[in-house]
């Protein structure tokens, strides 16, 4: 995808994350455990903030605070200026300028990309707490299956190394093109290939349910699953975000 098309993204999933949280702050959110709606909201509006600071800026920044007790009202707000603000910074930007990141590209670029996928999450999150949750457009879930398997995971193996020994996953979409073979471990190492292959188990569905499942979103049986589903019930238990 290109910044104007993850820019589309972010504006239209923000815009459904926000409609579908009025009347509904109080709404436990599943896939976020321990969060309500309100809690879900505070935590994507600071991080626009966060994202905002930075992108005008090029450097590190340090969250920004949320409004202490906000009414309803003031919480969804607060929210939008948030991403007004975002969207703001993300069209003036130029994508390929340097800037601080926490992955590649080391660009303005990584930002477009990495807020499109938050914000098409989160609103995913609160529209599967309120009612009926859209599934991830296709492009962007395989975009933001790349962007897991090179950004996230890593970060995440780092942080436990000892958790995973060698244990492999294959991705495999049923709506388009795209696979995946991921091998876990040893100690801090992962390996990734957008290619066919034999795994220890193998999950197989539309891009939007792959995607989801990686973020434990979606349960494994929603999935087609051949080989060790031990490997895919360990991946849910310690592969969280």
């Amino acid at each position: 995808m290109n910044p104007d098309g993850y820019l589309r993204v972010f504006r239209d999933r923000s815009i459904a994350l926000l409609t579908s949280a009025q009347a509904n702050l109080e709404v436990a959110v599943p896939s976020c455990p321990g969060w309500t709606v309100a809690e879900l909201i505070t935590h994507v509006g600071t991080t626009w903030g966060w994202a905002t600071a930075i992108v005008r800026t090029g450097a590190r920044d340090d969250l920004p605070s949320a409004p202490d007790d906000p009414s309803s009202t003031e919480l969804l707000e607060w929210a939008a200026e948030q991403s007004s603000q975002l969207s703001d910074a993300l069209k003036g930007a130029d994508p390929d300028s340097d800037c601080w990141t926490f992955g590649l590209p080391r660009s303005r670029l990584f930002w477009f990309r990495r807020q499109a996928l938050e914000t098409a999450i989160h609103a995913w999150d609160v529209q599967h707490a309120t009612g009926q949750a859209d599934p991830i457009d296709p492009d962007l879930a395989t975009d933001g299956i790349d962007e897991f398997v090179a950004v996230m995971l890593p970060r995440h193996i780092q942080r436990q190394p000892d958790n995973w020994t060698g244990q492999s996953l294959h991705l495999h979409r049923t709506d388009g093109d795209g696979e995946w073979m991921i091998r876990l471990g040893p100690g801090a190492s992962l390996s990734t290939e957008r290619t066919h292959g034999r795994e220890d188990v193998a999950l197989r569905g539309p891009v939007s349910s792959l995607y989801l499942w990686c973020l434990n979103r979606l349960p494994s049986t929603d999935l087609e699953l051949v080989g060790d589903g031990a490997i895919a019930d360990r991946w849910t238990a310690e592969v969280s975000f």
